[in-house]
């Protein structure tokens, strides 16, 4: 049984969450292709399969509410795009960690510990209301 109260409906709210995700997926796209701040809305767009202009109005011009097949589009992109690299970066950190330190071993740790310190800063983790418990990154 779904406890109805647990599900946000404030649109502001789901409005901001899901702008969370599209910024963050249009970052991974310009630092993963090297393009222009267009080509990466772009490529964001298709790779959550909404129109370019949902990112740039939720960039830019904010609506007042969102759809829900956009909403729940995002929320799937963010997830295969953003997150899941994330936890699969974090469970190799770990694994890294419990070998034998080497000098080229230890900066390699120290780059992925900072991927992930950046992702979390630019507001690529999941939002606290969102966080599950099952993908905690420990020692990160």
């Amino acid at each position: 049984m779904t406890d109805a109260t647990a599900v946000e409906t404030d649109p502001s709210k789901l409005v901001e969450r899901a702008a969370t995700w599209a910024m963050a997926l249009w970052r991974r796209a310009e630092l993963d292709h090297g393009t222009g701040k267009e080509r990466a809305m772009h490529t964001a767009a298709s790779w959550a399969d909404v129109p370019p202009h949902t990112f740039w109005k939720l960039k830019y011009r904010r609506p007042d509410e969102i759809g829900a097949s956009i909403y729940f589009k995002l929320n799937a992109a963010y997830e295969r795009r953003i997150a899941s690299v994330e936890a699969r970066v974090a469970a190799n950190l770990q694994e890294l960690r419990e070998l034998p330190a080497t000098p080229s071993r230890k900066r390699l740790v120290a780059g992925m510990e900072e991927y992930l310190r950046a992702s979390q800063s630019a507001g690529a983790a999941i939002a606290p209301e969102d966080h599950d418990q099952s993908r905690e990154w420990p020692g990160v």
